[in-house]
């Protein structure tokens, strides 16, 4: 390898995205911090009501805590699904649409 340059000093220059400006929150980001918001309320949901369920119910509690219960896994998976579209953005909805097939 040569140090000599070839191309007569016309490299062009590296051009990265801008910086994103800092103007506070932005929709996306809202709407990550609501996924999150779900995922913590449905499993502090969750736990208090695996505390109900561990104490002993009459059988008509037990069926009240445990349809609770699948209620705070619902709002975790939503909380799930909403922060995994945003925050892998792309990646993610590309990965979703292969699994559900295309046709090609």
């Amino acid at each position: 390898m040569s140090d000599d340059n070839d191309n007569n000093d016309e490299f062009t220059d590296f051009k990265g995205r801008a910086d994103p400006s800092e103007e506070g929150l932005t929709t996306s980001e809202m709407i990550t911090g609501f996924g999150m918001l779900l995922i913590f309320v449905g499993f502090i949901f969750g736990l208090i009501r695996l505390l109900g369920l561990k104490n002993g119910e009459i059988p008509a509690d037990y069926d009240n805590h445990l349809d609770q219960l699948y209620l705070s896994y619902l709002i975790m998976f939503v909380g799930m699904l909403i922060t995994s579209f945003l925050g892998f953005g792309g990646m993610f909805k590309r990965t979703m649409s292969s699994f559900l097939g295309s046709n090609d």
